[in-house]
């Protein structure tokens, strides 16, 4: 038994040493100033800190978790102030130009704040010479943060996106992004465009990515140089030479497409599989639900009580003549005129929510995190997008056959009513939802594995070049081979000029008068 026992010890000890000897220092860069990208996130940190990893978090929401090797860097009062500065609820113009500019000026904003901030002060004042092994950034609208990268001596990067695939991610690793069948994800979900709608999509493809690189970009790189106090390399190249790229992109959700092998899809990775105990009160108020019950939340950014009057109040009148109970995410203390079967709360655990039997559907946004949520736990949408891609998720939603869409700028008590009886009356949705929710649970292993394992082979393997495409290296005209094309259309005028002339020749000596050469002489 003493034998068995100081064998276990020796074993124990032995994985302790291996594992902090594999050990390493990150820095994760997660600025993006949004609760929902920290939820998403915030699984891969803690499971790196618990493997023995030393993690730096810099963040908006970094301070939530004290746990062992995880060292928190906040970047304080951001939230406290661009709520003031950025309405999210009438966030763009109604144009998809516009939406890209209010995007670009939400991202100015934010980085304004955290540039200033004591976090991001601290950080500055690290010493160069305790470099990191790997840095870890988000992929979209954190870029006034990359001088870091820089400053401890340009380490392997691995970016993460909460957003998905965006075109300027693609063109810095060297990803096909055909705007031929691809749609934009700030435009509506289209399978097979038009001929027109091609056009249109590839143009907003192009402004997109043309705004990012030739008018964002600078504009970030002008802000931190400005912080920094030094030249800096051009944040486009520092992009080019990310290591990998994890994606929240989630099969059967996404249409198929190819990607290089240092793009990973991890959609999902912040679900639990065994969802988390309610609160004893919530779970008695939903375990009571004979009808069953109605989750209505606008996700971490969007306030329900900045919805108009108007809105609200077709909500609540809608609400109040269904049996079903309703458990509305609502971020005020009081709401005016609430029916007996709604239930309001600041905060919910909107997964292990989802995860209830009770559950008949889920009023949303349509916001990333939530659209993944609702299919991993197979419940149908009834989608009210608001901005960015909310739109393109719910169309999604819809032509998967698991939810309906209700106009936010048209909403009455008749319309909220008629998309709240077609999923009710209608058990195609639920069923349609089930089948989803098998397509996305059906991995051999979970996408948190997944993140862990890519992250720790960059780690591994020295940043991993091997993954990398040539593709990402090269200028757009080289990538669309104009540079070719402009060399075989001149080579082709020249080959053609030279037929000419020779033929001309030719003709010039065959049809040539011999009398008048005689005349001549």
């Amino acid at each position: 038994m003493w034998t068995e026992v100081l064998l276990l010890a020796t074993l124990q000890l032995m994985s302790t040493g291996l594992q902090g000897a594999e050990s390493a220092r990150i820095l994760s860069l997660l600025n993006v100033a949004s609760p929902s990208h920290y939820i998403f996130n915030r699984p891969l940190i803690l499971a790196l800190a618990n493997r023995g990893h030393q993690v730096t978090l810099v963040s908006t929401d970094a301070g939530k978790d004290n746990v062992p090797n995880l060292t928190n860097i906040e970047l304080e009062g951001v939230y406290e102030t661009i709520r003031d500065d950025i309405d999210f609820e009438n966030f763009d113009d109604g144009t998809d130009m516009g939406l890209v500019s209010s995007i670009f000026v939400w991202i100015d904003a934010v980085c304004q704040k955290e540039l200033k901030s004591e976090g991001a002060k601290k950080l500055l004042n690290y010493p160069s010479k305790d470099q990191f092994d790997l840095i870890i950034v988000e992929a979209a609208f954190a870029e006034c943060f990359y001088g870091f990268i820089h400053k401890f001596g340009s380490p392997p990067v691995v970016a993460i996106s909460p957003f998905g695939l965006t075109p300027w991610m693609d063109a810095a690793l060297g990803a096909p992004d055909n705007p031929s069948y691809m749609p934009v994800s700030i435009l509506p979900d289209i399978t097979s465009m038009t001929f027109t709608q091609k056009i249109y999509n590839t143009f907003i493809h192009y402004y997109y990515l043309y705004g990012y690189l030739y008018k964002h970009m600078p504009n970030m790189e002008a802000m931190a140089k400005e912080f920094f106090k030094e030249d800096l390399p051009s944040f486009v190249d520092i992009q080019r030479n990310f290591s990998l790229f994890l994606a929240n992109t989630v099969f059967g959700l996404e249409d198929a497409r190819p990607l290089t092998p240092n793009i990973i899809p991890i959609g999902g990775m912040h679900i639990k599989e065994k969802p988390d105990p309610l609160p004893k009160d919530l779970q008695k108020y939903l375990d009571e639900a004979k009808d069953g019950f109605i989750y209505f939340s606008l996700g971490s950014n969007l306030r329900s009580d900045a919805m108009t009057p108007s809105q609200r109040q077709a909500l609540l009148d809608a609400f109040s003549e269904l049996p079903q109970r309703i458990l509305w995410k609502f971020e005020s203390e009081n709401l005016p005129g609430i029916p007996p079967n709604v239930k309001i709360s600041k905060w919910l655990p909107q997964s292990d929510i989802l995860a209830h039997p009770n559950i008949r559907m889920f009023i949303s946004h349509c916001g990333k995190m939530s659209t993944s949520e609702t299919m991993y736990r197979g419940v149908p949408i009834v989608g009210v997008p608001f901005v960015a891609d909310q739109f393109f998720n719910i169309q999604k939603i819809i032509r998967k056959g698991m939810g309906v869409f209700l106009d936010r700028r048209t909403m009455t008590k008749e319309s909220v009513l008629k998309a709240i009886r077609e999923i009710l009356n209608n058990a195609s949705y639920a069923a349609n939802a089930k089948k989803m929710s098998q397509m996305f649970r059906d991995h051999p292993n979970s996408a948190l594995d997944r993140a862990v394992f890519w992250t720790e082979y960059v780690i591994r393997h020295k940043g991993a070049p091997h993954l990398r495409s040539a593709g990402a290296q090269l200028y757009w005209y080289e990538y669309l081979l104009l540079d070719v094309l402009l060399v075989v259309v001149a080579a082709g005028l020249a080959i053609i000029l030279v037929v000419y002339w020779v033929f001309r020749a030719l003709l010039n000596m065959l049809f040539s008068d011999p009398t008048k050469k005689m005349k001549q002489n």
